[in-house]
């Protein structure tokens, strides 16, 4: 029990050194003074009376906000605590061989390994929480669309023509077809489909042992990693303001 305690101490460290926050802090995520909860019930009141059957609005609300959003900062902050705890550097690694070249080594560290799992993840519940988001819009706003074919990009392309005008619904375009579909899902269908990013890594240093160039590249792409994935936590929080006013705007 003392170690559980421990590892959130350290992880709340992290969330205030590196300024991450999700939907549930509610002291720190406002919109026009108001927290996420307290925007989505003042902005979905009449939706809610015609959508909420068993209560399949309300559970997705708190699905965004408690679950995924909470989900996002917490691989986040594990990705930074590992890399604080120490994880490789292709640079930092290296032989010299009987030709006086450099031989990149990969002796993998347990925090190193912990790290690209965490990336993975977060990559993954990203995705997680944008499809929620079209969850949300397809309900609330009506669409007569099958389960199994909501995702958050097909959405954005099905209330183009309806909404299309809106601000709201501009922030979420835009971002549908810059940062969600050129980083956020083309590296998730990597990490799902094909490779996770610890074994991407692998397979590239493995290729490029005696590559500098190639190496140096290499560990600028690790070391962006973070960086992405914290603007890609940020970006969630304005898309769930701009669904949320797009949807009590039209209703």
């Amino acid at each position: 029990m003392e170690f559980i305690k421990e590892y959130q101490r350290e992880l709340n460290k992290i969330y205030q050194e590196e300024k991450l926050i999700c939907l549930s802090d509610w002291e720190l995520v406002k919109f026009d003074n108001k927290n996420a909860l307290q925007l989505a019930s003042d902005n979905l009141i009449n939706v809610r009376k015609k959508v909420n059957i068993n209560g399949a609005l309300d559970f997705l609300i708190e699905d965004i906000i408690y679950s995924t959003s909470q989900d996002i900062k917490f691989s986040l902050g594990n990705i930074y605590l590992y890399k604080k705890l120490g994880i490789n550097n292709f640079l930092e690694e290296r032989i010299i061989s009987q030709t006086e070249k450099n031989i990149f080594t990969y002796h993998q560290t347990i925090a190193d390994r912990r790290f690209f799992f965490y990336i993975n993840v977060c990559f993954e519940k990203l995705y997680n929480y944008w499809d929620r988001i079209g969850d949300l819009l397809a309900l609330s706003l009506g669409l007569d669309i099958k389960t199994r074919n909501i995702y958050f990009r097909t959405i954005v392309e099905k209330i183009q023509k309806s909404y299309g005008e809106s601000s709201d619904f501009q922030f979420l375009k835009n971002f549908s077809d810059n940062d969600y579909q050129e980083i956020l899902n083309r590296i998730r269908i990597l990490i799902v489909h094909y490779r996770q990013k610890d074994t991407y890594f692998r397979s590239k240093w493995m290729s490029n042992v005696s590559n500098q160039e190639a190496i140096i590249k290499l560990q600028q792409e690790k070391n962006k990693l973070p960086t992405i994935l914290k603007k890609q936590m940020q970006l969630t929080i304005e898309g769930f303001k701009s669904a949320v006013l797009l949807i009590g705007k039209n209703d």
